[in-house]
């Protein structure tokens, strides 16, 4: 398979480095990067939605975008046997549709604030708090 670099950043990076299984509440969710003896290697299958040749699932004569970003979808290895293995239970659409949810999972995901900035207090309600804090300090010092 001879995908772009363009094409390969935006399939993992959209898939969140994770297997885009989801079927019938069944989710794998896969890490699909790992460390194995201290190097970063690369678990998941970059999978052809529409097949590749006359021989393989889900294959279309005269597909335009074959080898690229919209053609492909991020799956562990198991995963991928199974989607290949069953044609018929795992279409086209179908797996447009996973990967299409999957990705808008990840999206969601990524864009969570998990960082709230501090409330903001107006100015009268801070000089009060530090009247108080003086009065209070000044009445442990007796």
């Amino acid at each position: 398979m001879n995908i772009s670099d363009r094409d390969r950043k935006f399939l993992w990076s959209r898939a969140g480095n994770r297997c885009s299984y989801n079927y019938r509440g069944k989710k794998c969710n896969a890490k699909l990067l790992t460390h194995v003896n201290g190097r970063l290697t690369a678990l998941g299958d970059e999978c052809y939605i529409v097949g590749e040749t006359d021989k393989d699932p889900r294959y279309v004569d005269a597909f335009p975008q074959r080898i690229t970003y919209y053609n492909l979808i991020l799956l562990c290895k198991e995963h991928h046997k199974l989607i290949d293995g069953d044609a018929n239970v795992y279409t086209i659409k179908m797996l447009h549709d996973m990967k299409d949810a999957h990705e808008a999972e990840v999206e969601q995901e990524a864009t969570k604030d998990t960082h709230k900035p501090p409330a903001r207090i107006n100015e009268e309600e801070l000089i009060r708090a530090v009247k108080r804090a003086q009065k209070e300090a000044g009445a442990q010092n007796r």
